[in-house]
């Protein structure tokens, strides 16, 4: 296990997906001014703007809790890409993904397939994390983030 932040791990470039920083100075509803928010894409950046919108968000963090858990015999770590704090007092850590990534593909020995069962193994994790620590898990789509509101 590596002793790197997931913040170390810049957005890249050469992604497929739209990455980048936002400025913390324009998020009113941040807890974390001290770690840069780094989107991964743009279903994530959709879902800092509603965060930021919805008065139901009373605060939020980006890739803040480090979860352990444990594949091919080894411990890793998971980073929920938000944590947020409801205004009725509800605690949530919520993972983004494209809905494609979120159901088993059809071919066992694709990378599709070990990226499903790498995942499948973070996010039972992170609900007992939850379970333990009185918080939601909660895995969000484009389809999800469409009806925000």
């Amino acid at each position: 296990m590596t002793s790197k932040s997931i913040k170390q791990f810049r957005p890249s470039r050469n992604s497929r997906y739209k990455q980048g920083y936002i400025n913390t100075n324009t998020c009113k509803k941040l807890l974390d001014r001290t770690n840069p928010v780094i989107y991964r894409s743009s279903y994530e950046i959709s879902f800092i703007r509603w965060m930021e919108a919805s008065r139901k968000v009373r605060g939020w963090a980006s890739e803040c809790v480090c979860i352990p858990y444990f594949l091919n015999g080894r411990q890793r770590r998971y980073f929920p890409d938000f944590y947020l704090e409801m205004a009725d007092g509800t605690r949530l850590l919520v993972e983004i993904k494209p809905k494609n990534q979120t159901t088993p593909p059809l071919n066992e020995n694709s990378w599709a397939w070990q990226t499903w069962i790498t995942n499948c193994h973070k996010w039972k994790a992170a609900q007992e994390w939850c379970t333990h620590h009185g918080m939601e898990f909660k895995i969000i789509t484009e389809n999800t983030i469409h009806r925000l509101g």
